[in-house]
């Protein structure tokens, strides 16, 4: 599932994102391969942290390849 989004929080702080590219969840068994899609769709490698970082309970933390509960989120946080 693909998001846009201005800002997530993780890890009890507010992480502010650029607006431009996706939040995407990806399980184990698909980083390597939604990874590989995000720099390859968007010419630049995302920022990754650990799914259950993401305190956000309105976002939909399923692998955008099969559905199953991400592991890994992968976005691009401003200023870095």
């Amino acid at each position: 599932m693909e998001q846009m989004m201005k800002s997530i929080q993780i890890e009890g702080k507010v992480v502010e994102l650029q607006e431009e590219f996706p939040v995407r969840f990806a399980c184990m068994e698909h980083f390597d391969q939604e990874l590989d899609e995000y720099v390859n769709d968007y010419e630049v490698a995302p920022d990754t942290y650990a799914a259950k970082a993401v305190e956000d309970e309105t976002v939909d933390k399923r692998c955008r390849a099969c559905g199953e509960p991400g592991q890994i989120v992968l976005l691009r946080e401003k200023g870095l």
